[in-house]
């Protein structure tokens, strides 16, 4: 079906559309993720709203520099006082007007059919939710940062999170990164989960699979996603990931994939092969060859993403955003399992206190 499908509806049957933008000091995107959704949609039926996470750099003063200089837009710029992506997700949706959300980030950019594209699929195609893949470009200028974009959009790196490929072909999948779906459906759901800080999207998206609800991968648009510069805040990134991982699974346990398992095994495999090897030479010998076996796979698709991108500079660098991306994600994790075994110790040993107390 072509874009120009949707544009053969009467206006009137076009359903009103709200973008919803949950941000926080984003300062060199803004600007272009709003330039790129400004004329995406009948501007009578279409509005943005963003909800600033109280930042502390100019992103609200440019969002209002681009209201000012674009009046024929309809761009809100809202406050998210609770800061985190879930609430301000809440709050936007709220006060939308659309019979359509189209959920984005400040720092990731839309191909300039992806509203258009959005609603077609969701109204043609009868699913509950639809987005489309990411193309990951690198944070700066640097070997190191390119090699970051590289490694989490590589299965090796991330797993099989298929709005992550580039090779992915259009699909039901359990998960897609900036989603368009119904308002009534938001409400019939309860909304974003404002008890997590990150994860809130994989939440949603299980709880409209629990009621049978489809998630479709459209490939015939997609979106720019930045990928983080340094290994320092690559580490940061998914160090945060894992940690609300595990509340995401407490949650729902059921909603776990083998892609979640493989960080925390990784690490798991370290510490424990780590204190074997002290008392134990078979578990040196063993710790060796998975080791080297770990470094050879890295290596190998680093060669291969090096000469698929025409680019050796990054070569080594890529390794290491692989190690940094597994380690991290699944410390967080393990330091999630922790906090979660020490609150549950705590509400335990509190409630013994009050039975003593009676």
């Amino acid at each position: 079906m072509s874009e120009a499908a949707l544009w053969r509806l009467s206006l009137k049957s076009m359903p009103y559309v709200s973008v919803v933008i949950p941000c926080r000091n984003e300062e060199p995107f803004i600007r272009r993720v709003l330039k790129s959704l400004a004329h995406q949609y009948d501007s009578e039926r279409y509005e943005i709203i963003v909800a600033d996470g109280m930042s502390t750099d100019n992103t609200r003063h440019m969002v209002a520099e681009f209201m000012r200089v674009n009046p024929g837009v309809e761009v809100r710029l809202i406050e998210n006082p609770a800061i985190h992506i879930s609430a301000g997700l809440n709050t936007a949706i709220r006060q939308a007007k659309g019979d359509i959300i189209v959920r984005m980030d400040g720092h990731s950019i839309p191909s300039a059919n992806y509203v258009r594209r959005c609603v077609e699929v969701l109204e043609t195609l009868g699913v509950e939710v639809t987005g489309a893949p990411i193309q990951i470009h690198p944070g700066a200028e640097t070997p190191t940062a390119r090699a970051i974009a590289w490694a989490v959009g590589h299965p090796f790196g991330i797993g099989d999170a298929r709005y992550r490929l580039q090779s992915s072909s259009p699909q039901l999948v359990d998960t897609v990164a900036f989603g368009a779906f119904r308002k009534s459906l938001w409400k019939e759901l309860g909304g974003f989960n404002e008890t997590l800080l990150t994860n809130e999207d994989y939440d949603f998206y299980y709880r409209v699979r629990q009621r049978d609800g489809r998630i479709y991968l459209d490939t015939e648009a997609y979106s720019i996603y930045v990928a983080r510069p340094t290994l320092r805040k690559l580490a940061d990134q998914y160090f945060r990931y894992g940690l609300w991982k595990v509340q995401m699974l407490r949650l729902h346990p059921r909603s776990i994939r083998w892609r979640h398992l493989v960080p925390p095994g990784f690490v798991a495999g370290l510490v424990i092969f780590t204190i074997l090897s002290l008392f134990w030479p078979v578990a040196r010998w063993a710790f060796l060859l998975a080791a080297m076996a770990y470094g050879l796979l890295s290596a190998f698709f680093a060669l291969r993403l090096a000469m698929q991108n025409k680019d050796f500079a990054p070569l080594l660098a890529v390794p290491a955003a692989f190690f940094t991306i597994h380690s991290s994600w699944g410390g967080g994790f393990f330091a999630g399992l922790l906090w979660l075994l020490y609150r549950q110790a705590a509400r335990f040993e509190d409630q013994g206190n009050r039975r003593k107390s009676r």
